[in-house]
């Protein structure tokens, strides 16, 4: 097999962007940043603000989430994946002129190009134009797709693409039975672990993951730091104001990070939290700089806790606590097929309890019992929490986390699994398997 590098002048690198939700772009900026130094990727990306304004109103309304839901599941998700495939695949007009235009400003002439795609849009498009670009341009062109859930929907499963990289099994297998029944072209799909950012996954010198122990003490008086990423569909704000507000007046020990894009749709909900003593505000106009922000609150301040849809952000349960990223999360109610099977996920690898068991756990916060000794005994493989759909319970059984010691059990964890998908390594995984298949297509 050749020997190949990532920083070869004769490949391109083309990482797809897309403005449908700040999940996409967080796995995005994972990958570029987990590429080597001297890599020059390219990013291509696509402003489509109707789209996303229709993603924000179909997630924020409670009709059109159901609808939604109910498109993702059987037997209406396999007509709907092959109506959007249509669909997508009508809608490449300029975007093979795109892809030769970014090139052609390369100095050296690209004999391989690796497009990666993090959303079934984009995923869809480059590989309705894969074959002829390549003809045209004269160069092997590689398409790998990385899934963004652990949800094994049918619109991932692009035909064209050399590779697909999907975080567990489950889904992995799913999308082979999809594949089959609708005989569809064989892709290879690969397990590996979704890709966090590897600033995320630095290990923390002792004194710093001394100052996250003692945040989650409940005699201590330290400052605990909670981040409050705001999703790019702006789903759920108003859950979290009251959250905020109910957990604060708990104790005043309790300080939060908002991180938000600075939008129509989240002006009232930063206006609420400007001038707030206990609320420090990270905005920006850029999706991109409001990812690039919120890293920089973890390399700025000692995070102990998160609160967060079950988005693609769950999965920072993959990164230990004595890792800069690694905060104890709790989840809000979950919206989308997606988030319930990254629920599924977390519970299925040991990240979080169960459902009976959180709700056990919701139960005496609510009565202000102690924990049983059998869960605070499995706390030590939990890396994440379910929090109460109703905001004013929530800061109750947050508050009962930290007296009970729980969130100081959880801090303390110990991996209860060690398969390649609940690493927190995933960025490499992913670049080493391109490295693979770049190597195949020189042979």
């Amino acid at each position: 097999m050749a020997q190949v590098s990532l920083t070869d002048p004769s490949l391109t690198i083309i990482i797809a962007t897309t403005p449908l939700g700040l999940g996409h772009l967080r796995v995005t900026d994972a990958l570029y940043h987990g590429l080597p130094r001297n890599a020059s990727p390219i990013l291509l990306g696509a402003r489509s603000d109707s789209t996303s304004g229709l993603y924000r109103f179909i997630s924020n309304h409670v009709i059109t989430r159901n609808l939604m839901e109910i498109s993702q599941l059987p037997p209406f998700e396999r007509p709907v994946a092959y109506v959007w495939r249509k669909i997508l695949r009508s809608q490449i007009k300029g975007l093979a002129q795109s892809v030769k235009t970014v090139l052609s400003e390369r100095f050296v002439v690209s004999q391989t190009i690796v497009m990666v795609a993090t959303q079934p849009v984009h995923g869809h498009q480059l590989g309705a134009i894969k074959e002829k670009l390549s003809q045209e341009l004269g160069a092997k062109i590689i398409l790998v797709v990385q899934v963004t859930d652990d949800s094994p929907q049918y619109m991932w499963y692009v035909s064209e693409a050399d590779c697909i990289f999907v975080p567990s099994v489950y889904t992995k297998e799913h999308l082979e039975t999809y594949a089959r029944k609708a005989r569809l072209p064989h892709v290879p799909i690969v397990v590996t672990a979704y890709p966090v950012s590897p600033l995320l996954t630095e290990e923390l010198s002792e004194h710093a993951f001394s100052k996250k122990l003692e945040q989650v003490s409940p005699v201590a008086q330290t400052a605990i730091n909670m981040t409050v990423p705001v999703s790019g569909a702006a789903v759920g704000m108003g859950y979290t104001l009251r959250y905020i507000d109910a957990l604060h007046r708990k104790s005043s020990r309790f300080l939060f990070h908002v991180v938000s894009k600075e939008a129509p749709y989240t002006r009232s909900f930063i206006e609420k939290m400007t001038n707030t003593p206990y609320v420090m505000l990270h905005t920006s106009i850029h999706d991109r700089t409001t990812v690039a922000n919120y890293e920089e609150v973890f390399t700025q301040t000692p995070i102990a806790l998160e609160i967060t849809k079950p988005s693609e952000q769950a999965f920072k349960a993959l990164i230990p606590p004595k890792d800069r990223g690694g905060v104890i999360m709790l989840l809000a109610k979950p919206v989308g097929r997606q988030e319930y099977d990254n629920l599924h996920f977390l519970k299925n690898h040991g990240f979080m309890p169960h459902e009976r068991e959180n709700e056990h756990l919701w139960k005496q916060a609510q009565t202000q019992q102690s924990i049983d000794p059998e869960l605070f005994e499995k706390a030590y493989h939990w890396r994440a929490l379910l929090l109460p759909e109703d905001p004013s319970y929530a800061a109750v059984f947050t508050q009962w986390c930290l007296q009970e010691r729980l969130f100081e059990r959880m801090m303390k964890y110990k991996r209860l699994m060690s398969g390649v998908e609940v690493q927190p390594n995933g960025v490499d995984q992913f670049w080493a398997h391109v490295t693979k298949l770049v190597a195949s297509s020189r042979v």
